[in-house]
Formats: structure tokens, C-alpha cells, sequence
């Protein structure tokens, strides 16, 4: 039988045995390390980020595929995926506006205006109640998407400088394929007869492509607002901008009801084109689902249907 110390070193020795190393213990009770969160307004900012940040982030939207950001409310859902983000990415310019009154009840989540420094590539809207207001649409136009990415990737390697790298080099990457894609639809359009190469759509979200590609806005029925249906008045304006024009393509939009547009087509003797990305990426798994996938999308669409032009 043992005595005396004996009795205390082999109860110890026991109680190692039986139980876990107390590195483990220690380990197990260490927090694990906050997850990097990423929120963006909107899913065009969104397929952004996530090509940017990579992995480590978890990258969400608040707005999703399909729904229109002008007329978006945040629900208590929205809240708290912001209350969660380390950051927040947002267009401005008026298109999600929402957003910085949700952010008063998350006092610690950095916001990302996307667009900031880009003051002097901007348009303005041409009439209705917001005219001379910036028009946001600045992504439609794949250079400015450009200015986008470099925001975003210095916006990440400020709030991570460990990982600056991996960051810079996805940013180039990306950049890379979108330099590529403008490329592409330079060189697609270009098959287009110049006189039509017209654009009448629901909303005045084109602006800046057309800038950029050679193309002019011909008429809309909304001028930045898309939280109602075309007013007679509304109507009346697209009616006189394309009388005499010869026009008669008239392209609908993802996020809007196409109900106005067809009333419109058929008054004005045209017909109803393919459907347009505009304010989002199109649904999850359908091939549209990224901006260089939408912006593919509605290039191949506008290139078909204005060569088609009138015919049935």
C-alpha cells in the first residue's frame, strides 16, 4: 500500500490519464476567431466583392436577385445581417439611400460607397424629379465596374493588411477578365448598323452604356424613379421621344413589370425585346447570375434584337 507522498503522484498521474492535456483545455476555451463578414446592397456589388475577397470572407447582399434596389425595405432580416458585418459595401448615389438609415442602429460597421472618387465619370439624370441628381447606373459601363473592383480591394487590404496580397492579386485577376469582357462587347456591337443603334428602356439606366459603346438613349418611361407605374404623363414623354425615330424595339427590365411596356409597344407599333439586367445580376445558377455573366446577357440581347429590329 502506498503512503505518504506516494498516494498525492499517483493521483495525479491518474487524474493525467483520465483527462484531456490542459493544452487542450486551454484551447477549447479560447474564442474563435471572429468571422469576416462582408454585407453589399446590392447583388451587382456583391459578385464583386466576392471575387475580390475570396475564402476567408463571407460575402452577403441585402437586396436579392431580381428585386429592384430603388424600391427596396429593409425588414428586420436586414438588420441583422448589418448588425454582423464588418463591412458594408454600397453603390450612393441615391439607388440605395436606405441603407444609411439602417446603419444608424450599427454604429461599428465601416461603410464603402463604391463609387467615391469617381466624381468626375458621372452623369446626371436628364428630367423628372431627380433631374441633375448623379445617375448611379455606373457599373453598366465596364470600366467604371473597373474603378469599382479597386475600391473594394483597397477597402479590403485597409481593414486586413495581412492578407494584402491575396487580395491584390484576385482584384487583378478580375480586373483582368473584366478588361476582357469590354473588349468583347466593343467587338460585339460593332455589328450593329449605327442608325440603330437605339435603346428604349423602362428605366434611363443606360446612360452610361451608351456612352461608352456608341449608342443613344432614345427614350424610358422612368427617369431615376421606379417605385410607381408610368403615369399618362410618363407615356406622353416616351411617345414624343420616339416619334419619327423609326423605332421600334422597346427592351423591358428584370426588376420592373413588363405590363406598361407592352401597352406602349403596341400603341407606339413596335414590339417588346428580350428582358435587360439592370439593378441586379439575373437568378442564382442560370448563367446570369454574375455581373460579367448579366453583362454578357444583355449584349448578346441588345445585339439580337436590334438586328432583328421590326421583324416578328
Amino acid at each position: 500500500m502506498f503512503k505518504g507522498p506516494y498516494i498525492l503522484v499517483y493521483s495525479l498521474a491518474f487524474l493525467m490519464i483520465l483527462s484531456p492535456p490542459i493544452y487542450v483545455l486551454f484551447l477549447e476555451a479560447r474564442p474563435a476567431p471572429a468571422e469576416k463578414v462582408a454585407i453589399t446592397t446590392t447583388t451587382i456589388i456583391w459578385d464583386m466583392v466576392r471575387n475580390v475577397a475570396g475564402p476567408s470572407w463571407r460575402v452577403e447582399y441585402l437586396v436579392e436577385p431580381g428585386k429592384d434596389p430603388h424600391s427596396f425595405e429593409p425588414t428586420p432580416r436586414e438588420a441583422v445581417k448589418l448588425s454582423q458585418a464588418r463591412v458594408v459595401f454600397y453603390n450612393g448615389l441615391g439607388i440605395d439611400r436606405w441603407l444609411l438609415k439602417m446603419a444608424e442602429s450599427a454604429p461599428g460597421v465601416r461603410l464603402v460607397r463604391v463609387t467615391e472618387g469617381l466624381d468626375q465619370f458621372i452623369l446626371t439624370v436628364p428630367d423628372g424629379p431627380y433631374a441633375g441628381k448623379p445617375d448611379p447606373h455606373l457599373w453598366m459601363d465596364v470600366r467604371l465596374a473597373v474603378k469599382y473592383v479597386e475600391r473594394i480591394r483597397d477597402a479590403l487590404i485597409e481593414l486586413d493588411l495581412e492578407n494584402s496580397g491575396e487580395y491584390s492579386a484576385r482584384a487583378s485577376e478580375y480586373i483582368k477578365r473584366l478588361e476582357e469582357l469590354d473588349a468583347w462587347i466593343e467587338d460585339r456591337v460593332s455589328g450593329i448598323d449605327p442608325s440603330k443603334r437605339l435603346l428604349f428602356t423602362q428605366e434611363n439606366a443606360f446612360q452610361y452604356f451608351a456612352r461608352r459603346y456608341g449608342f443613344k438613349v432614345e427614350g424610358y418611361f422612368y427617369s431615376i424613379i421606379t417605385e410607381l407605374e408610368p403615369s399618362p404623363l410618363d407615356l406622353s414623354r416616351a411617345y414624343r421621344r420616339v416619334e419619327g425615330s423609326g423605332l421600334c424595339v422597346f427592351f423591358i427590365e428584370s426588376t420592373l413589370s413588363p405590363r406598361a411596356m407592352e401597352v406602349f409597344a403596341s400603341r407606339a407599333g413596335g414590339r417588346v425585346a428580350g428582358r435587360l439586367y439592370t439593378d441586379s445580376i439575373g437568378p442564382l445558377n442560370s448563367g446570369e447570375d454574375s455581373y460579367i455573366g448579366m453583362m454578357r446577357y444583355n449584349v448578346e440581347t441588345i445585339v439580337s434584337e436590334l438586328n432583328r429590329w421590326c421583324g416578328v
